[in-house]
């Protein structure tokens, strides 16, 4: 059958609509398939991100808890959201390591974090260390570990040494040469051409010079450096005549006093001048800054800088004189009256029973009869034959392993933290630190505990009674804690003290306190001293580097550092292996440092 026209218009329409409505149909099903995987994909984003940022919650968080001394897990989760995330805390050498896997609708991102904590090492090889007022020990007396003072070291009947005893013998500050106030920055090794820093000074009469300090801070970290003395040679440094290291570990970043010790004392001439040089190098970013008076309050010197101090390069003075110290005294050390298990070492030895070795210029006929005798009931133990070294040289002065500088940095440190004004009570056990307390601190409620979260500094006194404890926050982990006093520290009735509660760490109990032992100073505690222990004090040291510590009856400590130091009958200091690596920080809030953060997954 035939179709007319009309018909034949009609099927075309059919058909064209038919195949229109075959691509509108692939069209839309293309358009939903794209919508449908966009979707997908904006869905996956939105995911990613919420597992990101949930990850990066508990990097913060995990921070958050170690900075302030908070309790965590090592491992724990955190939800963000409808977000989670999984938190992996490690622990090795002083650094943690924070990873944190979060999860969003199964989009996953990992963040990986590093904290070090930053922190001073401080080098307690002794037992004991003194200054210049010496060491005192009463009946059946004992420091089990060795022994360094600047000052003489008497004993009463069976005062004990178990170690070695190295007396150096007492030292005089110059009241003439030396330049104390400070008004400028002087930037030591920043930049060419000042590099090397150098200040003359002379001496009214001759005299051994046997240690200066310098009034000096740094930026960044430099290296430790030497100081020389040299003679003058037509008004700028010359020959170098002694030297001492300007340790690293004792200078801050805020101004402080800082010893260094000559490597051998130098006999100097009252006719001739000298200068005190250091020996810097160059750092943009790690140098000193040696303080100095624009004023030229000293007088008898002058201040220069070079490029390099022996070799051509020339000297420019500066606008007054840098700041210095200089001490003086021809060492002349005492042992008496002691049972030395280790060697000895001292200018004069008299009235002791030496088991080891005896290096001296004096020793009495008594003394010397108990060496080579390893058999000797006296020393009961077994050693090898003891020797005499008669006219050894005598031992140098050594300097005390914490600066003022250290002190006035870890005290800027507590400041930082707040001020409690007036005395402050531990009534109750408690979390403290870092905080700065005006008045006095009392912690004398029955069996009370101070859990030290960062440096406590004390501007009065500190009184420790009936059972109180002091330890320092688990979260120093390896390192130290210090709770740091202006005036004395008094102990009584079994208080007790620890670290964190892993090897090596401490808490170090310090004064700055001047009273040493002498009758009307103030204000001072019992004996008129700066520290008075009656109790038992193991896992704590005691640190009084210009006062006086009296250990009473039968006290057992762990280590002591003192100007003077004086030890009551049947009382024993016990040296802990672990103080020869001690590291103290300002706290976890106030130490902590991040020095890495990135996405690892």
């Amino acid at each position: 059958m035939l179709m007319n026209n009309k018909n034949k218009n009609g099927f075309a329409v059919l058909v064209s609509i038919l195949i229109v409505s075959a691509v509108a149909s692939i069209f839309v099903s293309s358009f939903a398939s794209n919508t449908v995987k966009n979707s997908d994909i904006a869905r996956n984003y939105i995911n990613s991100e919420k597992s990101y940022y949930a990850s990066e919650s508990g990097i913060e968080d995990s921070i958050y808890r170690i900075r302030s001394g908070n309790s965590y897990s090592f491992s724990n989760s955190l939800a963000v959201g409808d977000a989670t995330t999984n938190i992996s805390i490690s622990e090795n050498n002083n650094i943690t390591t924070i990873v944190s896997d979060g999860n969003s609708g199964n989009a996953y991102r990992k963040v990986n974090t590093n904290l070090t904590l930053s922190a001073s090492e401080v080098d307690f090889f002794y037992g004991v260390q003194v200054g210049d007022g010496g060491l005192e020990m009463d009946e059946n007396a004992e420091i089990i570990g060795n022994i360094q003072s600047n000052g003489n070291v008497s004993g009463d009947s069976g005062s004990k040494i178990s170690g070695d005893a190295i007396v150096a013998g007492g030292l005089a500050e110059s009241t003439q040469a030396r330049s104390t106030v400070c008004n400028t920055d002087n930037l030591v090794g920043q930049g060419d051409p000042t590099i090397d820093y150098a200040q003359s000074f002379n001496i009214n009469t001759n005299d051994t010079l046997v240690k200066v300090r310098l009034y000096i801070k740094k930026v960044g970290n430099p290296d430790s450096r030497n100081v020389r003395i040299t003679t003058d040679a037509g008004g700028n440094p010359d020959n170098s005549i002694a030297q001492g290291v300007l340790d690293k570990n004792l200078v801050t970043t805020s101004y402080g006093w800082v010893d260094v010790t000559m490597d051998t004392p130098v006999l100097l001439n009252a006719s001739q001048t000298y200068w005190l040089v250091l020996d810097a190098s160059k750092s943009a970013s790690n140098y000193w800054v040696w303080c100095s008076d624009s004023n030229n309050g000293y007088g008898n010197g002058i201040g220069k800088y070079s490029k390099d101090w022996d070799g051509n390069d020339p000297w420019t003075q500066i606008v007054g004189d840098l700041n210095f110290k200089t001490y003086f005294g021809i060492p002349s050390g005492i042992i008496d009256g002691m049972i030395i298990s280790g060697d000895a070492r001292a200018n004069t030895i008299t009235n002791s029973n030496v088991c080891g070795d005896a290096y001296y210029q004096t020793m009495d006929a008594s003394s010397n009869s108990f060496l080579n005798t390893p058999t000797s009931p006296t020393c009961n133990m077994p050693l090898t034959n003891g020797v005499g070294y008669p006219n050894a040289t005598d031992p140098g002065a050594s300097q005390m392993p914490i600066s003022s500088a250290n002190f006035n940095q870890w005290k800027i440190d507590a400041q930082a933290g707040g001020t409690i004004t007036g005395n402050y009570t531990i009534s109750s056990s408690q979390s403290l630190g870092p905080k700065y307390i005006t008045g006095d601190l009392l912690i004398n409620s029955n069996n009370k505990t101070l859990t030290v979260t960062g440096t406590i500094y004390v501007a009065g006194s500190i009184d420790i009674s009936n059972g109180s404890t002091i330890v320092c926050a688990p979260a120093y982990g390896a390192n130290s804690c210090l709770v740091i006093a202006d005036s004395w520290i008094h102990i009584t009735n079994n208080s007790n003290f620890g670290g964190s509660g892993q090897s090596g760490s401490f808490l170090l109990l310090a004064t700055t306190s001047s009273c040493t032992g002498i009758v009307g100073q103030t204000p001072c505690t019992h004996h008129d001293g700066a520290v008075d222990v009656h109790n038992n004090a193991t896992g704590v040291i005691f640190y009084a580097s210009d006062g006086m510590i009296n250990l009473h009856n039968g006290v057992n400590v762990t280590q002591a550092t003192a100007y003077k130091l004086r030890i009551d009958n049947n009382s024993i200091i016990t040296y802990d292996i672990g103080l020869e690596n001690a590291r103290f920080t300002s706290g976890p809030s106030a130490g902590w440092k991040i020095y890495n953060w990135k996405e690892v997954q």
